[in-house]
């Protein structure tokens, strides 16, 4: 049987799945493209649903391409739709990048990607939807990975948490008490790397917690948020 049918009860639950809160109530979310598919099913638990009639996976339903249109995003999806139970994080930490109220999705994806490239552990973002599609797609796979990612609205928490279990948080911003990147040594076995929102930097509030501030002198005006992380992970990696 194929689904031809946009007012069909599953498509339509699986449409919903468009809506953060829906996504978040039923700890579901929409997946496109063979790829990322792919690596989604190493990790966590994934429907299908294709237009092909050679069929990519055995157990995928069979739907009519427009119905594929129909819950996509992108203006030319591919011919295989994924409906993906969250991924569960873990308490297990030991290199961490946070993010405070970065909000772009493209540079929460870069993040992402060099995070899981230079080998930290976990990503912690606040006041975002990690199963934002936009952020799904820059990421281009890294969040199906072993990458640990958690979603949190109460930063200030988890940083008090990380320094009671001896945590060094290395804060990136421009500060008179902040050293050249190439002066900060990295050399406690726990880092937790801080970067804030693009436009206004880190939450003044959250500053108390920081153990070393860091910048990265450049000739430039400045890099986004996402390269600049790029260098000093980079940087880490290489001690």
């Amino acid at each position: 049987m194929i689904i031809k049918s946009k007012q069909n009860p599953l498509i339509k639950e699986y449409k919903k799945l468009q809506n953060k809160k829906y996504r978040k109530e039923k700890q579901q979310f929409l997946l496109e493209g063979f790829n990322l598919i792919s690596e989604a099913k190493k990790y966590t638990n994934v429907i299908t649903l294709e237009s092909s009639k050679d069929l990519i996976y055995k157990d995928s339903i069979r739907v009519d391409y427009e119905i594929i249109k129909h819950l996509s995003e992108t203006k030319s999806p591919q011919n295989i739709i994924g409906v993906a139970s969250f991924l569960k994080p873990t308490n297990k930490i030991n290199k961490t990048v946070i993010l405070n109220n970065v909000s772009d999705p493209g540079n929460i994806g870069t993040i992402l990607r060099s995070a899981l490239a230079f080998e930290f552990d976990t990503v912690i973002i606040e006041n975002i939807d990690i199963y934002n599609p936009k952020i799904i797609r820059s990421s281009l796979g890294a969040i199906f990975s072993n990458l640990n990612i958690i979603s949190t609205s109460n930063l200030e928490e988890i940083l008090k948490d990380l320094k009671a279990q001896n945590f060094k948080l290395y804060y990136t911003l421009l500060d008179v008490n902040a050293k050249k990147l190439n002066e900060v040594s990295f050399d406690n076995e726990k880092i937790a790397v801080v970067v804030g929102n693009e436009a206004n930097g880190i939450d003044k509030n959250l500053i108390k917690y920081a153990s070393e501030k860091v910048y990265i002198p450049i000739a430039f005006e400045s890099l986004n948020v996402a390269s600049a992380l790029a260098i000093i992970l980079n940087k880490i990696r290489n001690k």
